[in-house]
């Protein structure tokens, strides 16, 4: 069974004397933000994992933010969220980000900065745990989009977030239109960020629900690979 993990730690942000997993959008002062903004967070925890450990994916808008320790405190993460947010990720009040709109702003941040990677929304369900392999194998956070129910969107029904407890696995919350970002893959279980801490999700309880009460059209993987030619 494919597994793979990053090669480094993951986007750690000191908030009140203690370490995040990742960014959280609770942190900021925005209300949108705080309800819409987790397409906000995954691009940017993304951009910045990047931009710290591969040299040819450095961007400027991260070149004042590189700390020895890759440790930010969360007003320094937040002002570079919104930064980010102003210039790749708009958030749409009452809606969010839908994926091709985080797409976008990953594949502009990537020819802004001459990086010669891009970003597609989507793949095949039969390749859908090969490429999360291979993207974690060249140390790239793959972002997932757990997509709202569909054709009826104000359904309820949620995908569960697992928090492990020695070798068991306890069911945490539950979520539907959510971003996270996949940073290990172990058997059936993918290891995420969301909210600024670590979760795991059932691999084929993901697939189940995109499958009774999803899309794979909304409910997918952003996958990232290399581009042949840059464009000037």
């Amino acid at each position: 069974m494919e597994c793979g993990r990053l090669r480094h730690p993951y986007i750690a942000v000191m908030k009140e004397g203690r370490l995040s997993y990742g960014g959280n959008q609770q942190w900021s002062r925005k209300k949108a933000v705080q309800k819409y903004g987790c397409g906000v967070i995954a691009g940017t925890d993304l951009l910045l994992y990047l931009s710290l450990h591969k040299e040819y994916c450095k961007g400027k808008e991260f070149k004042n933010w590189e700390k020895e320790n890759g440790i930010l405190e969360a007003e320094e993460y937040m002002e570079l969220a919104e930064t980010m947010r102003r210039h790749y990720f708009p958030v749409i009040p009452g809606l969010g980000m839908p994926g091709w709109l985080l797409s976008g702003g990953v594949n502009r941040y990537f020819r802004a900065n001459r990086i010669p990677l891009k970003v597609s929304f989507g793949v095949l369900g039969r390749n859908f745990r090969n490429r999360i392999g291979a993207m974690l194998a060249h140390d790239i956070p793959v972002i997932l989009a757990v997509g709202p129910n569909f054709p009826l969107p104000l359904k309820k029904h949620k995908l569960t977030f697992y928090e492990k407890k020695g070798s068991a696995y306890e069911e945490s919350c539950s979520v539907a239109a959510h971003f996270v970002a996949v940073t290990a893959l172990d058997g059936p279980w993918m290891q995420i960020s969301s909210w600024g801490k670590m979760y795991y999700i059932n691999l084929c309880e993901y697939q189940e629900y995109v499958r009774r009460h999803s899309l794979f059209l909304i409910s997918n993987i952003f996958y990232i690979r290399k581009r042949k030619r840059i464009s000037v």
